[in-house]
């Protein structure tokens, strides 16, 4: 990480932080908010772009009444409803949540009223609604933001990113619904703002639950492999997204932001990691959908769909499978009894796996996912998943060289 960011991140993360959020709130920093206090909530690092920071901010509006804000500080250079400062060099921009200056479609994605005609109007299911839940699922700032709208029991999901963004989701979102493995765009509402139905059926993440409750049977590495060739054909001629393993760079940045006391290890990673992927060990480009874990998976019993295909493309099939064994091998220290036949599950995958792409270059890519998850993981849970990255690098290099 440059100078440059660690004094962004280090003011980010300071008391002075406050100080700079009142202004903000004012526009006068000789003003004093009673009860004035702040929180970070979250601080997203991009090497080479931006720093940007969540936080709530509370003060006093009047005798016994509260206020609660949610306010947003980034180092990009922005427009819009922001307030520019700037504290020893380093020049942040301000906003409140929603009025994220790149995703103008989340102001009126967060407003029920507005959610609710713009349901009325794409789906009769919602056309007279008696009630409404909106929640914010997820959120990338400057990026991109998932809500979900429930409406009578009905689920529905908007996704927001920035304009002329949504035009490639929707040509992927159409392309995989027509070959039955996605559901359709419902309506485009808004520039940048897409709205779907909910997939049938349950997450693989839940299926995978109940059959450690019931002792029903998992689903197999070949449910998943006939999945992925599923795909049809056209997503080859699509724009290539990066893969987590065409990524170690930017996830090695990310990793070393979040353990700083281990950046030489990080470092070992890397190296070790594209040691094996530069023996050119994986088979051809292929249509993938780019972030295949079991979040965003989905099935009914009978078939099975993706959600979240952002990143569908052209790219290797090591990759996906490689994202897949990460994010489960990921799920054990989390909650050792909660998924404690995910093991099985693992090594079970993995050897079928292994039948149908290279077992040393599977390893080495498991081993970039899991550092791509070190960043934003809880404390604790970072260093869990760079050891783990460590140990599938170790084991692929016990596999000889061709």
């Amino acid at each position: 990480m440059t100078a440059t960011f660690t004094r962004e991140t280090d003011l980010l993360t300071s008391s002075e932080a406050a100080d700079l959020l009142r202004v903000a709130l004012t526009g006068d920093p000789e003003v004093v908010l009673p009860g004035f206090t702040t929180h970070l909530d979250d601080l997203h690092y991009r090497p080479g772009s931006e720093v940007t920071a969540i936080y709530t901010v509370t003060f006093e509006a009047g005798p016994g009444q509260t206020t609660t804000e949610h306010l947003l500080a980034t180092t990009a250079e922005v427009a819009g409803q922001v307030a520019t400062l700037s504290r020893d060099g380093v020049t942040l921009r301000v906003w409140r949540h929603p009025a994220d200056p790149r995703l103008p479609g989340l102001a009126p994605a967060c407003d029920p009223a507005t959610v609710l005609a713009w349901l009325a109007t794409a789906d009769p299911r919602a056309a007279t609604p008696g009630s409404l839940q909106l929640d914010l699922l997820s959120y990338r700032p400057l990026r991109r933001a998932v809500l979900r709208a429930v409406v009578d029991g009905e689920e529905f999901f908007l996704k927001v990113m920035r304009p002329g963004y949504d035009d490639r989701l929707a040509t992927r979102q159409q392309l995989l619904a027509g070959a039955g493995l996605t559901v359709p765009v419902l309506a485009r509402p808004a520039p940048g703002v897409l709205l779907s139905s909910r997939a049938a059926g349950e997450s693989l993440a839940g299926v995978l639950v109940a059959w450690q409750d019931h002792a029903a049977s998992p689903p197999t590495a070949d449910d998943l492999l006939a999945l992925l060739d599923r795909l049809p054909p056209q997503v080859a001629e699509l724009p290539k997204h990066p893969s987590w393993s065409g990524n170690l760079a930017f996830h090695a940045a990310t990793a070393r932001q979040q353990l700083p006391a281990d950046a030489t290890r990080v470092d070992a990673l890397v190296s070790g990691i594209q040691a094996v992927l530069d023996e050119g060990r994986h088979g051809p480009e292929v249509p993938t959908h780019g972030d295949f874990y079991e979040a965003n998976l989905f099935t009914d019993g009978q078939h099975w769909q993706f959600i979240d295909i952002d990143s569908v493309g052209p790219g290797l099939r090591e990759d996906d499978l490689a994202c897949c064994l990460a994010h489960l091998a990921a799920l054990p220290p989390l909650d050792p009894t909660g998924w404690r036949g995910i093991p099985r599950v693992v090594d079970a995958w993995q050897r079928r796996f292994e039948e149908v792409v290279d077992p040393a270059d599977l390893r080495a890519r498991v081993a970039g996912v899991l550092l791509s998850l070190v960043s934003g993981a809880e404390s604790g849970q970072d260093a869990v998943r760079l050891a783990l990255a460590e140990q599938w690098l170790a084991s692929a290099r016990e596999i000889q060289p061709r």
